[in-house]
């Protein structure tokens, strides 16, 4: 007799890892072979339905190589709602990745799936090492109002509500046992699923639980799964069908009667599954890449494309594309095979070009340049940089230091200023200079070498329009070279950094009276872990960086360069044992420049690093001067206050992690007590950790972390494998390594939204572009409140998207302008869809809301 009203629905799945302990082509040919099973189970009637993960990069791989029947009998499944696509293009990782990725990863998955039939509407995140706090709007903003998932969280019940910090919220499914649930698949499905559910029915809220019938790269077993499905029907208590997410949500939904808890903001807690913290550290090479390629494009080309009202809709498509293929959770958390991840560089390579061309593109439509197509531009085919660009993509004006590369004739111009188009001189200051050769290839002219001097320069510019380019020209005058002087010291109005003969820096704030020591110290230990997971050995050893020579100090008015070399002697890896360090010693060396410019509050850093050392954690120490309750650091559209959590724990139990310590920052970290503290921006080190050295406590930052495994089941700090035991000898990064980062006192006086703005701009700077205008081009769009970020400015057909977000608790108010005069503004959902009209220009952002807009020009109009 059936158990009254409990009712199992199976759902028929594969996780589909594009990469992971296997390259792309590998899981692809096997990719084939799944959905051929697939299909042919549907038209048989073994299945009933299928879903393909919940992301659309694997439809388009399997339709590039399968035969054209087979793939036209695929889309006859889709078309029919029996295989079940979208929403998302691909299974990113949250945390390493920019808010404007995930949005659109959802925007360009949704797209796809529409072409093939009805995506599902369902937040499926079956294996993402944690969820950040504004996943629910985001969702939200594509009318997704649920979210299915595993890690991050131990809920009472499997159902409850999830709540970001605009207080959307979705109603979400927990899976207490995972996805990974082929039981279908086994001679014994009827013990296991009696077992199976055991473990699930404590948790639910209703008479209802959901079994993931499937797992990674796996299809259903050859044979009927809807006579076993009887067979269960006929043996078991339960009332077992099969149906998809959406049937499920709707049913759990429809029954749901008691006040359902709500979880506020991100997940990151392991208390019951992995979390796998330490992928935040794995091949941090990766990350920075991928932060780089985030930076270019909606950095600087939409912007640009924006402003030259060019919209190559295909070829932005395709280059998001190839960006997101780079950030599912097993290729940019760095845990894969070394051939996944020597494909993902080859991705960023053609990125690279692309960011390029795209820029171009945009420069060339605004006549910046000649070409065969316009014949219009100013600039022609070999000219030099007597003439340049500085373009600002900030939808505000910009003040700040302007730096990057011109390039003269050789002999034309040795002592130079800088004109700007209003006839303000500027006197830059070179950075280096060096002779080489460079080569054009003009779209009407045969390509040739020129040589040239490439002078690094950099001047203070202020008040660059918002989102505008200012053109300036080399004229007769004097620039500023850097002057070596016999110190250890660099100096502004704000800061005194000292180089002490333990390699250390001493910081002094001026205006506080404050002297930070100890400052910078970078720092090596051993690392019995995976790429998954940092473990500690039981002998472990720790060696400090010191000097290797004596420092050198160049100067000029306006920048101070404290330049240093460090060794490291540390074990050349793990002994046989893998629990203490090997008998060889080896050396890493690092070259530090240190650069303290006029006005600046931050200290930049450029660190090269020459690794020869296997299994070992290389980190750089930033004491606080202070004891510090909680961090701050941003993520996708949130910043988080974080707990320090100084109590590190190295042994777990079978089947569990240790404690969480390590925190994710996506551009900046903010480590104070109130009153003094450090502030730090940071490209690709995405991972932190404060630690106590007895006398107060320390922000830790990971620059290296050197494994040699996929994957090991004899972890301290992990009590099981996390994948397949794979050897991956690239994860050691040996080899030469550049990292760039800022730091500073925390000031009291600057909130943590300014802090963000200026991580941003850190991170996006005005940027130098060759080329010519007949007159700057003004500002494109301004706003008027500097507590607004902005996550995207790109082209549309009718003007272009702004995507701005509020980090604060309260309502900002703002309000639009522009050079060309404004027609329209219209709110839209993060989706695209019409929301409102905003009437005379103004609008109110509520705290930690994301706001879109469409912004429509009137012809030839002057200033909104």
């Amino acid at each position: 007799m059936k158990e009254q009203g409990l009712t199992c629905y199976i759902v028929f799945q594969t996780h589909w890892d594009r990469e992971w302990y296997f390259p792309f082509e590998v899981f692809r040919h096997r990719l084939i072979q799944v959905i051929e099973r697939v299909v042919d189970g549907l038209e048989k009637g073994e299945l009933k339905q299928f879903v393909m993960d919940g992301q659309m990069a694997a439809l388009e791989d399997y339709l590039e190589v399968c035969e054209e029947d087979a793939g036209e009998r695929l889309k006859k499944r889709i078309s029919e709602g029996r295989v079940i696509i979208g929403p998302w293009y691909i299974l990113a990782d949250e945390f390493l990745v920019s808010g404007e990725s995930l949005i659109r990863n959802l925007e360009m998955g949704l797209k796809l799936a529409g072409k093939y039939g009805n995506p599902q509407m369902v937040g499926y995140l079956p294996d993402t090492f944690g969820h950040v706090s504004q996943m629910p709007q985001i969702l939200q903003g594509f009318d997704i109002d649920n979210a299915i998932l595993w890690r991050g969280i131990k809920p009472e019940k499997s159902e409850f509500f999830w709540e970001a910090p605009d207080g959307t919220r979705v109603f979400t499914i927990f899976l207490p046992e995972g996805y990974y649930q082929p039981i279908l698949n086994e001679e014994d499905y009827k013990e296991k699923i009696q077992a199976f559910l055991d473990k699930v029915v404590p948790y639910a809220s209703t008479s209802k639980v959901l079994l993931t019938n499937g797992g990674d790269h796996l299809m259903p077993k050859a044979g009927s799964m809807s006579e076993k499905i009887d067979e269960l029907n006929s043996q078991l208590d339960p009332v077992f069908i099969e149906r998809n997410y959406e049937e499920y949500l709707q049913a759990v939904r429809g029954e749901v009667n008691e006040e359902l808890n709500t979880h506020m903001g991100e997940m990151r807690e392991n208390d019951h599954c992995y979390i796998l913290p330490n992928v935040l550290s794995a091949r941090t090479y990766l990350k920075q890449q991928n932060q780089w390629m985030e930076d270019e494009l909606t950095g600087y080309a939409e912007p640009l494309l924006a402003l030259a009202g060019k919209h190559p809709k295909r070829y932005l498509d395709e280059t998001w594309k190839l960006l997101l293929k780079n950030q599912p959770h097993d290729s940019i958390c760095g845990c894969s095979v070394d051939e996944v991840h020597r494909e993902m560089e080859n991705r960023t390579m053609k990125l690279g070009q692309r960011m390029e061309l795209l820029q171009n593109e945009a420069l060339m439509a605004l006549g910046a340049f000649d070409s065969s197509v316009s014949g219009s531009g100013l600039r022609k085919p070999f000219e030099d940089d007597g003439r340049f660009l500085v373009f600002n993509p900030h939808p505000y004006p910009y003040t700040g230091w302007v730096k990057g590369i011109v390039w003269l004739q050789e002999g034309s111009r040795e002592h130079f200023a800088l004109r700007s188009s209003a006839g303000e001189i500027y006197e830059p200051i070179i950075l280096s200079k060096e002779k080489r050769r460079f080569f054009e290839s003009p779209l009407d002219a045969f390509p040739e070498f020129r040589e040239g001097i490439f002078y690094e320069v950099a001047f203070y510019a202020e008040n660059l329009p918002g989102l505008s380019i200012s053109e300036f020209t080399v004229v007769e005058g004097v620039n500023l070279v850097l002057q070596e002087e016999e110190t250890a010291s660099i100096e502004n109005k704000h800061l005194t950094l000292t180089l002490e003969q333990d390699g250390t820096l001493t910081m002094i704030d001026k205006k506080a009276n404050v002297a930070y020591k100890g400052l910078q110290q970078f720092y090596s230990s051993l690392d019995a872990g995976d790429e998954y997971n940092y473990s500690r050995p039981l002998k472990d050893i720790v060696s400090n960086a010191v000097l290797s020579e004596n420092p050198s100090v160049k100067k000029a008015e306006g920048v101070q360069i404290l330049n240093y070399k460090l060794e490291l002697e540390i074990p050349a890896g793990l002994n046989a044992e893998r629990n203490g360090p090997a008998d060889q010693v080896l050396k890493t060396t690092l070259s530090v420049e240190v650069k303290l410019f006029k006005n600046m509050t931050r200290a930049e850093v450029t660190v090269k690093v020459e690794n020869r050392a296997k299994d070992q954690r290389l980190r750089v120490k930033f004491p606080l001067s202070a004891t510090i309750p909680y961090t701050y650091s941003d993520t996708s559209f949130d910043i988080v206050r974080r707990e320090a959590k100084k109590m590190e724990v190295f042994d777990a139990p079978k089947q569990r992690e240790v404690p969480v310590v390590v925190e994710p920052a996506y551009s900046f970290i903010r480590a104070d007590d109130k009153r003094k503290g450090i502030v730090f921006f940071q490209r690709g080190l995405q991972e932190y950790q404060i630690t106590s050295d007895g006398v107060g406590d320390v922000l830790e930052l990971t620059l290296l972390r050197s494994v040699g495994w996929l994957s090991r089941d004899d972890l301290r700090s992990r009590g099981g494998g996390a994948g397949p035991m794979l050897e991956t000898p690239d994860a050691q990064c040996l080899g030469s390594y550049e990292f760039t980062y800022a730091f500073g006192p925390f000031m009291p006086e600057l909130s943590n939204m300014e802090i963000a703005r200026e991580a941003r701009e850190f991170r996006v700077p005005a940027k130098i572009f060759s080329g010519k205008l007949r007159e700057d081009t003004g500002a494109l769009i301004e706003i008027d409140n500097d507590t607004l970020q902005w996550s995207s400015i790109r082209p549309s057909d009718d003007g272009l998207l702004i995507r701005l977000w509020n980090p604060s608790e309260i309502s900002q108010q703002m309000s639009f302008s522009s050079i060309r005069g404004i027609d329209q503004v219209t709110r839209v959902t993060l989706g695209g869809k019409q929301l409102s009209e905003i009437k005379g220009l103004k609008d109110s952002i509520l705290p930690k809301r994301i706001s879109t807009y469409r912004i429509q020009f009137t012809e030839g109009g002057g200033k909104g």
